[in-house]
């Protein structure tokens, strides 16, 4: 210890320690938030796996399926939602009491008919992409997101497979 006391001035050491060490930790919750959000990638390889999935079980399994929070079809933030052809919502992963309500006239918060232009891309060209802005359930703020969307076809019947990414 005197190796250490000969060496650094011991109040100099008790004030940068503790700052060290605070520095330390604010580096480490930093890295937390990216490690919660999914990323676009992420949103279209869930897109594909709740596509198979539903092409196995049909759009009856996806109210359950997509109703397990610790379920193989949530993946942090993202979660996959099935819509009729006539805006009804059949399976919503992150909020089922949305399950059957008809959500064609949805606006964000800026007035955008999102679900409607996410039907209509899927009903003009089978897949795209639609911007809006929505409550983020991570930390309750209204905050950017992009609807990664995609046609279908379950039981002869085609409906909107999405799953959305926070900006």
């Amino acid at each position: 210890m005197s190796w250490l006391r000969d060496r650094f001035h011991l109040p100099t050491l008790l004030t940068v320690l503790p700052v060290l060490a605070l520095l330390a930790i604010i580096a480490l919750a930093a890295g937390v938030p990216a490690q919660t959000r999914g990323t676009e990638s992420d949103a279209k390889a869930l897109l594909d796996k709740t596509s198979g999935y539903l092409r196995q079980h049909g759009a009856e399994a996806a109210p359950d399926a997509f109703a397990q929070r610790d379920g193989a079809l949530i993946d942090r933030d993202l979660y996959p939602m099935l819509i009729d052809r006539d805006g009804v919502m059949v399976a919503h992963g992150w909020t089922p009491s949305l399950n059957g309500a008809n959500l064609k006239d949805l606006k964000d918060v800026d007035g955008k008919p999102f679900i409607q232009e996410a039907l209509d891309i899927v009903a003009e060209r089978d897949s795209g992409a639609v911007s809006y802005k929505w409550t983020d359930p991570l930390s309750g703020q209204i905050a950017p997101k992009t609807m990664i969307v995609r046609r279908i076809v379950l039981g002869g019947e085609p409906y909107l497979l999405s799953v959305g990414v926070y900006r």
